[in-house]
């Protein structure tokens, strides 16, 4: 065997294509030329030396001179065969401009959505005459001059400022603000009281109070600080469904009519809760829950989560995620869809409103008890 053969046989060896035949020939041509390229061990590098030397022609065998034609023929072949695959290979990699272009333009990528911004001051103030005035597209200053008062922007809210109460008017005429998703506004009334409204509330309002009381109605969520005044009751109609009677004090009511309870909670003062056939007086730091079915109930309150929504919060303490959401969706003015059981799913934890909703959705998957999905305005909660 020559040297040229036995080279060859060893890249077969490398490439697992020797015959256990020519394996034993291997061997055998070693042990007769005294060579030592065992082939795992240290000699194998000395044979890799020489395989290289071969692929570049630094070995020059003595073989016969058509062998030798018959070598050059097969190179010139392989040069052609190679320089083939090295076009291919760079068109595959590295195409033209022109296509990577055309690639670019054809590939399609989803938008990335947009946070959902939190609410803001917002609302409509309708007059008694009928007149609709959107705030948020007034600066401060007046808003409407009455005979018996007038009504002004200031910041985020209303002032109302009483003028003649013997005027010509008809006092008994309400005004109305009202709240829409996603948004919150405050309103000072014409004996001082001063009221904040969550989103989709409304409160219905003459410019100056006269008779004997000072009512006002209102639906959705309003927390109160009502002026004192012993001989003018302050009475708040709620829906239709409740008074509740104060001389001067703090609370808070929520009436939103996807509810199904209404609850005072007082603050500080007292206040009286009246329905058809009921009536109840709490103290501070408590509660009364009116299912809507002649019965009221009192019990303690946990302030910070009802006073939460006034607080830039949302507080929930071991709170359904359908109740928790419903909150969500009137302070983000989303829609939500649900999938799976939500009966056993509670939420707690304090969380920012002024934030996106991305943050805040974010922050209750960390819980491990539901995922959340958002397309456009509308979110799904999935329950793992």
């Amino acid at each position: 065997m020559s040297e040229e053969q036995y080279l060859s046989l060893c890249e077969q060896y490398f490439a697992g294509k020797c015959s256990p035949e020519e394996i034993s020939l291997l061997l055998s041509y070693q042990s007769e030329n005294g060579l030592n390229h065992d082939f795992d061990g240290p000699g194998k590098e000395q044979l890799r030396l020489l395989l290289l030397a071969r692929i570049h022609h630094d070995i020059a065998p003595q073989v016969p001179r058509r062998i030798w034609f018959r070598s050059i023929t097969f190179r010139i072949a392989a040069s052609i065969a190679a320089s083939i695959l090295v076009f291919i290979f760079i068109h595959s990699f590295y195409k033209p401009a022109e296509i990577q272009h055309q690639q670019v333009n054809v590939k399609k990528t989803e938008p990335i959505p947009a946070d959902i911004a939190p609410g803001s001051a917002n609302a409509v103030l309708t007059l008694a005459d009928g007149k609709s005035i959107h705030l948020d597209e007034h600066k401060n200053g007046l808003l409407n001059d009455q005979q018996s008062g007038v009504i002004s922007k200031s910041g985020d809210g209303i002032v109302l400022t009483a003028k003649d109460k013997k005027a010509g008017e008809n006092l008994a005429a309400l005004n109305k603000i009202s709240i829409p998703r996603a948004g919150k506004y405050n309103i000072t009334l014409s004996d001082g009281t001063k009221v904040w409204l969550n989103s989709s509330s409304s409160l219905s309002f003459p410019t100056v109070f006269s008779g004997n009381t000072r009512k006002v109605l209102l639906s959705g969520e309003g927390y109160f600080e009502v002026a004192k005044d012993k001989k003018k009751p302050f009475i708040i109609d709620v829906n239709g469904r409740q008074q509740v009677e104060v001389l001067g004090t703090h609370f808070n009511i929520s009436a939103f009519e996807d509810d199904q309870n209404i609850t005072t909670t007082l603050l500080e003062g007292s206040v009286k809760v009246n329905t058809k056939n009921k009536s109840a007086l709490i103290k501070p730091g408590e509660m009364v829950v009116n299912n809507l079915d002649d019965r009221l109930m009192v019990k303690q309150a946990d302030i910070d989560e009802v006073m939460a929504w006034k607080n830039e919060l949302f507080v929930f303490s071991n709170e359904n995620i359908t109740s928790v959401m419903k909150k969500i969706s009137r302070w983000y003015d989303v829609e939500v869809d649900y999938k799976g059981n939500m009966d056993h799913i509670n939420i707690e934890g304090n969380y920012s409103r002024s934030k996106g909703l991305k943050s805040l959705l974010k922050n209750i998957e960390m819980l491990d008890k539901v995922d959340f999905s958002v397309k456009e305005r509308r979110v799904t909660v999935i329950a793992k």
